[in-house]
């Protein structure tokens, strides 16, 4: 009696030492899940604007002014990449990826590398849930129409080219940004007209979608794409304006912006609702 007495306790201790165990293998479980969603959290303004700076001066070159990539560099919004933990992208672009032609950027440093990484987010189109004040429909036939947006910019494959693709452009701002940036539209070199010389006194004018230390690619405004090589480059300014209308704040209603950006929203989130699936069926 006395050592079926003895296996009972030790049965008992044992038992208890299993939900200890089990226990604190939980709590490591949910402090480690919440790691994981702290390292995909939505990019930060402030942090995504010096970030396009440097995305600018060291990225374009190879994966293109939009991120859609270029010659030398893949789309860095495709979903093996928007998959990958914030982490893991900072770690990718500390050590770079020598075999595929990527350098490293350790060189920037800690806080520019997490700028970096904010924009990155930004144009893989991962932001605020902005509200919605308008009515999509409305805003898409002003897209489309008396707004002449759609002259200049892209939507699901469908629009001009000059201007960039605002398909997932949505998803990265909140309404009031997205507003202010119609009414204000920006002087970037991406926004305006390229005027080219070249050293034969050949011209072309347009705007500059890649461009590195040795070649600029240019998109005419007939669409076609122009590889220049610097060193043949005589001259290249860019006109003061930008390509956008900088007449909305009194060309449209207050409720007509509403709508416009309350259709941008809803065309990104639509977009990133289907990557999400399809990253699910891919998984």
């Amino acid at each position: 009696m006395k050592m079926t007495a003895n296996i009972l306790d030790h049965l008992l201790c044992e038992r208890s030492r299993l939900r200890a165990f089990a226990i604190f293998f939980g709590v490591i479980g949910i402090l480690c899940a919440s790691t994981v969603l702290a390292q995909t959290t939505a990019p930060n303004t402030n942090q995504a604007n010096a970030g396009r700076h440097t995305f600018e001066a060291v990225c374009a070159g190879c994966h293109g002014l939009d991120g859609r990539g270029g010659e030398r560099g893949p789309d860095i919004a495709r979903q093996q990449i928007v998959q990958l933990s914030d982490n893991e992208l900072i770690e990718i672009l500390r050590g770079g990826r020598p075999a595929a032609g990527m350098p490293p950027f350790d060189y920037l440093g800690s806080s520019k590398l997490k700028e970096l990484l904010s924009y990155l987010r930004t144009l893989q189109g991962k932001g605020m849930n902005a509200s919605l004040t308008g009515n999509p429909a409305n805003g898409k036939s002003l897209f489309f129409g008396s707004a002449r947006c759609s002259q200049c910019h892209m939507v699901q494959g469908v629009g001009g080219f000059l201007g960039r693709d605002l398909s997932n452009y949505g998803a990265t701002l909140s309404a009031a940004e997205i507003g202010a940036s119609i009414v204000k539209p920006g002087t970037s070199k991406s926004n305006r007209i390229a005027s080219i010389t070249m050293a034969d006194g050949q011209k072309f004018a347009g705007v500059i979608r890649n461009e590195d230390n040795f070649s600029i690619q240019l998109q005419s405004v007939d669409g076609a794409f122009h590889f220049l090589n610097r060193s043949d480059v005589a001259h290249l300014d860019f006109l003061p304006e930008s390509i956008m209308p900088s007449d909305y704040g009194s060309t449209l209603k207050s409720s007509e912006m509403d709508d416009l950006v309350s259709y941008l929203i809803t065309v990104a989130r639509a977009g990133q609702t289907k990557k999400e699936q399809q990253g699910e069926d891919e998984n």
